[in-house]
């Protein structure tokens, strides 16, 4: 009898994580908790991020014995002992979901008269930090289909248990030891109620066009959000920024190594935070894609090839209608894309081939 051959696990992860290095110029968060202070039976270790109406933490837990995540609101922008809309509603959802590319609830509470989250401690990066760190703000392209799989696959799992997630992005996304992991759930929302939504949420550039016009949702407004995203990962670039003379390329792609800079920044209009308040007479201003088409991908870069561009237009066509109807009809179609090395799977595992991908 031959002895079986014991191979490595396959790595799922990304290879621009593993070349991640933290800025420390970065300035730092002010917080209303210092590191080793208390709040019941939770301990500060770690500042992670600060908002105006939340902060993230690096807590040590005595009930779970482990390093969290806390996300605590802000003094002055909550109502004592309740937990804020958007608090509540990732409770909603997370409390029951489990998945891997999935961030986990460890609970919820009130400390101090602060209402938190307990969640699990993802060390990151973040997909946009990731970014802002590689010459030109890009992925090599095998590893922008790589996390468009693994957060695809979160999607998918979220859609088949009847939520929206509203607001892809690539600082939405965190790293777990490379392993892209969909967080911040505030805006997420269950199908049916996002049939008509009463507010304009998301990120501009990342939004559909059916969100900045609020009218119905469906699963392929996330699918839109996956096409923009996986657009700015392949390319550096929102769908509908003029290219700029320096995104030709001038390397081979083949190694992130030995570049430095990434891309300009000018021509960006981001929408405001509060996009609700912007007059219709303007929407255009903030959100183009309302009006105007994505640009080709190969305007940016000749790298990417025409199927995968075709792929990633169809998802960002302005009529729902037209882009892929479900997330799995997207992963469906960027599965055969990913070839030797680079596959998330062994070569003998099924992996789903359709021929009715047009109505998917």
């Amino acid at each position: 009898m031959s002895q079986s051959t014991i191979l490595p696990p396959r790595y799922q992860g990304l290879s621009a994580a593993r070349a991640w290095r933290p800025d420390p110029a970065r300035p730092r968060d002010r917080f209303t908790l210092s590191v080793g202070e208390r709040a019941g039976d939770l301990t500060v270790i770690g500042h992670l991020s600060a908002r105006s109406d939340v902060e993230l933490y690096q807590v040590w837990s005595t009930n779970h014995w482990c390093a969290l995540t806390g996300k605590v609101g802000v003094p002055g922008s909550f109502v004592p002992l309740t937990l804020p809309d958007g608090m509540a509603r990732e409770v909603e959802v997370l409390e029951d979901l489990r998945h891997p590319n999935i961030v986990r609830l460890f609970g919820s509470g009130f400390t101090g008269g602060r209402p938190f989250l307990l969640l699990e401690y993802l060390a990151g990066p973040s997909l946009f930090e990731v970014l802002e760190s590689l010459p030109k703000r890009r992925l090599l392209v095998p590893d922008a289909v790589r996390a468009a799989m693994h957060i695809g696959s979160a999607v998918h799992y979220l859609h088949r248990c009847g939520f929206l997630y509203r607001d892809l992005k690539p600082a939405n996304i965190l790293l777990r030891e490379g392993v892209p992991v969909l967080v911040d759930f505030d805006v997420v929302e269950r199908l049916e109620r996002a049939a008509t939504p009463a507010r304009r949420l998301g990120t501009g550039p990342y939004m559909a066009p059916e969100q900045v016009h609020l009218e119905a949702l469906s699963p392929a407004t996330d699918v839109y959000g996956l096409g923009a995203l996986l657009y700015e990962l392949l390319t550096g670039r929102w769908p509908t920024e003029t290219p700029l003379e320096e995104d030709e390329d001038l390397w081979d792609g083949d190694d992130d190594s030995g570049h430095e800079g990434i891309a300009s920044e000018s021509g960006r209009t981001a929408a405001p935070e509060h996009a609700d308040d912007i007059p219709d007479d303007q929407l255009e201003r903030y959100f183009p894609q309302i009006s105007r088409d994505p640009l080709p991908l190969r305007a940016h870069t000749r790298r990417i090839s025409a199927e995968l561009e075709e792929i990633v237009l169809r998802c960002l066509r302005r009529n729902p209608a037209e882009r892929f109807q479900t997330v799995s009809g997207l992963l469906a179609a960027l599965a055969p894309l990913l070839k030797g090395n680079h596959r998330l799977w062994p070569l003998a595992a099924p992996v789903e081939r359709r021929t009715d991908t047009e109505s998917r």
